[in-house]
């Protein structure tokens, strides 16, 4: 199978731009509906990461876009917020762990998304994590940004 793009195949930035289109509007919409959460310590901010991760979880799992399935969020530990996705398509999957370029692109890709459409968890450190496996339940990425790299 080469590996060029082909258009059936999700690439890497493809994936990245899917999972920060639906986090993001997630994540903004509930920071502004529930504020008073967002105090200076870090006991309202983990209550605040785990009401998020319940309001979403609430409607999880979901197809977030062709291939890729959204299956979980949750808080912590500590300061962080985590995503838990699965790439559904094998030879979408198979082509981001054969091609080490692709991994690289979705984590620059991710670091933008995060450095620039989630203000709300860099303003109070959140440490946002990417877990992608594929439909047998494989690694393919763990994904770590720290909002301290912004």
């Amino acid at each position: 199978m080469s590996l060029e793009k082909d258009e059936n195949i999700l690439t890497a930035r493809d994936v990245a731009v899917l999972i920060v289109a639906v986090a993001a509007p997630f994540m903004l919409a509930r920071y502004y509906k529930n504020a008073e959460y967002w105090a200076d310590t870090s006991e309202a901010v983990y209550s605040a990461l785990e009401r998020e991760a319940e309001e979403l979880n609430a409607t999880l799992p979901e197809m977030v876009s062709e291939g890729v399935l959204l299956d979980k969020a949750t808080a912590g530990p500590g300061n962080s917020f985590n995503y838990a996705y699965t790439i559904v398509d094998d030879d979408a999957a198979r082509g981001m762990t054969e091609n080490p370029s692709k991994l690289d692109d979705l984590r620059k890709q991710l670091h933008e998304r995060v450095c620039m459409g989630m203000p709300d968890l860099r303003a109070n450190g959140t440490i946002v994590r990417y877990s992608l496996k594929d439909g047998k339940g494989a690694t393919i990425a763990d994904v770590s940004i720290n909002p301290g790299d912004c």
